[in-house]
């Protein structure tokens, strides 16, 4: 009967990142007084679409086991814990802490607050839908057209000698 009521108590619990194979995509856990073998990291998708992200030796998770043997153990979802506990308390918050960086959507303002050290868009293509405002400098390897001007090869109206200024610049190629 305490190999059945041993089962039992092994069919879920939560279980604690001793040991993490990240290049095996594997790791290990502590669920009570025993340690699960190498098992999957779990993630959200796996499939065409792919989430990776590597737990932490300390963090805690839902663990169903089939059969209650550890072997089969499946972790399910992380847990927070006091060792790790939330990033915020705000309700309307969907906050993602990246180490020292995060990134922050306020579900009930609809504003987005990205604190990274860099940000690289990798796309041939993109398009602002509304008022771009910047409080350090722009650069750009290359011209930048505006309004059909560009800012390195328009040419400019009424010159003149001496000290007075020429014309606004005009559309390129005019």
């Amino acid at each position: 009967m305490s190999n059945l009521n041993r089962q039992f108590q092994n069919l879920a619990g939560i279980g604690t990142v001793i040991a993490v194979d990240a290049s095996a995509g594997k790791i290990r856990l502590k669920i009570d007084e025993n340690e699960t073998d190498w098992i999957p990291i779990p993630t959200i998708a796996a499939g065409v679409v792919k989430f990776w992200r590597c737990p932490t030796i300390g963090e805690q998770f839902a663990v169903t086991a089939q059969g209650g043997e550890l072997t089969s153990a499946i972790p399910q979802i992380s847990i927070f814990s006091e060792e790790n506990p939330p990033p915020t308390d705000n309700p309307d918050e969907v906050f993602i802490q990246l180490g020292e960086h995060s990134i922050v959507v306020n579900v009930a303002t609809g504003v987005a607050n990205f604190k990274l050290n860099k940000c690289i868009f990798d796309v041939p293509e993109t398009l602002f839908k509304g008022k771009v405002h910047a409080e350090q400098e722009i650069s750009s390897a290359i011209d930048v057209i505006a309004g059909k001007v560009s800012l390195v090869k328009h040419p400019h109206g009424g010159v003149r000698g001496g000290p007075d200024q020429s014309g606004p610049p005009m559309v390129t190629g005019a």
